[in-house]
């Protein structure tokens, strides 16, 4: 199990239970940790920017997180760490609509989907906080709002934005660090 996966499974796991887990692990060897990418996922918009990022238990696929706000429509998406860019396609009026899928370190994916306007090829290198799209109402959308996935693998994981895991199920506000 990677670092991030254990942080994920700690999430909502009392202190005492994850001192018990965490003591049981064993430490990563020197050639482990050089394989095992730290990554910190930022919020995907610029500096100081507020929004709901909304969970619920009926969203396709479950953990996936929507991202809304009145203004939302158009304001520009970033990638939220570095890596490179693995999908850029356009489902017309059904499912994600226009999307992005970024390829980052140790088998981590994040998606970004509904889009308005996607500003990046496949094959683009990004760094956190370079813009790579704009919010959007496409595909099987009801508003305009910015649709986001962490993926491990094919198993989309419970999103985790500047080290603070989005509540499951509701409303979290956040307010975006990312370029600040």
């Amino acid at each position: 199990m990677n670092r991030i996966s254990i942080k994920r499974s700690l999430a909502g796991v009392g202190t005492a239970a994850a001192a018990l887990v965490v003591l049981g692990t064993a430490a990563p060897t020197a050639a482990q940790s050089a394989e095992t990418a730290e990554i910190n996922f930022r919020t995907p918009f610029e500096c100081n920017q507020e929004w709901n990022a909304n969970t619920r238990a009926n969203h396709n696929p479950q953990n996936s997180v929507d991202f809304q706000r009145a203004d939302a429509d158009g304001q520009p998406v970033l990638a939220s760490a570095d890596g490179t860019v693995s999908r850029v396609e356009d489902l017309g009026g059904e499912s994600y609509g226009k999307f992005i899928v970024i390829e980052h370190a140790d088998g981590w994916t994040t998606w970004y989907a509904h889009l308005s306007a996607q500003d990046v090829q496949e094959g683009d290198a990004v760094k956190t906080g370079d813009p790579i799209g704009k919010v959007g109402n496409t595909g099987g959308s009801t508003g305009p709002h910015l649709h986001y996935e962490q993926r491990s693998g094919s198993s989309v994981e419970r999103v985790v934005l500047n080290g603070v895991a989005i509540k499951y199920y509701g409303d979290t506000p956040i307010t975006s660090s990312t370029g600040c």
